[in-house]
């Protein structure tokens, strides 16, 4: 089964090669959204996770307060 991880890089490559023009996302939180997969990863490792949906990979629409962030809703 392919980790958290792997599934993320995939998925973090795919999007960086996309022409400037085709960029789906203003901003990506890589570095914490690979914090996050390796953190997801070891808990699966132990046996614990934090429910079914742990380890699952999404995006926030930048329309939406995020902690920390400035909320750009698309502009």
């Amino acid at each position: 089964m392919q980790s958290i991880r792997d599934r993320l890089e995939n998925i973090l490559s795919r999007l960086a090669s996309r022409p400037a023009d085709e960029k789906f996302y203003p901003k990506l939180y890589a570095e914490a959204a690979r914090a996050a997969a390796d953190a997801s990863d070891a808990r699966k490792r132990a046996g614990v996770t934090l429910g079914p949906l742990d380890g699952t990979i999404v995006s926030i629409k930048d329309l939406f307060d995020v902690a920390g962030e400035a909320t750009t809703a698309g502009s």
